[in-house]
């Protein structure tokens, strides 16, 4: 019987210290989508495929690029995606960590 608590509790506290983690991620990815988009104004940027210049058939080798065209702007729709995917790792897991905290501590 002593070894069948034994493992059990190391199973609690196994999954004790993975859904502390996974809160602990969740909280951070909230923090970083909140400063990212609300508090610095981090803005991305997207760059546009370049275009190739026509060039004379003569000269096959020689081409020309032009500069890819670029659109910078703050993205407040994957912000808050970020942001629903940090609650929601911090929403499920925090319960399940507490959960387990109070049976492992009961066991102990």
């Amino acid at each position: 019987m002593h070894w069948l608590k034994f493992i059990f509790i190391t199973a609690l506290v196994v999954i004790f210290v993975g859904t502390s983690f996974i809160a602990i991620f969740g909280a951070g990815k909230v923090l970083t989508a909140l400063f990212k988009a609300y508090v610095f104004k981090a803005e991305t940027c997207e760059y546009g495929p370049s275009k190739l210049r026509p060039v004379a058939i003569e000269d096959p080798v020689k081409q020309e690029f032009e500069e890819p065209k670029r659109e910078c702007k703050i993205d407040y729709n994957r912000a808050k995606e970020d942001i629903a995917e940090g609650l929601a790792m911090f929403i499920i897991s925090t319960p399940i960590a507490f959960i387990l905290f109070r049976k492992t501590k009961n066991l102990l």
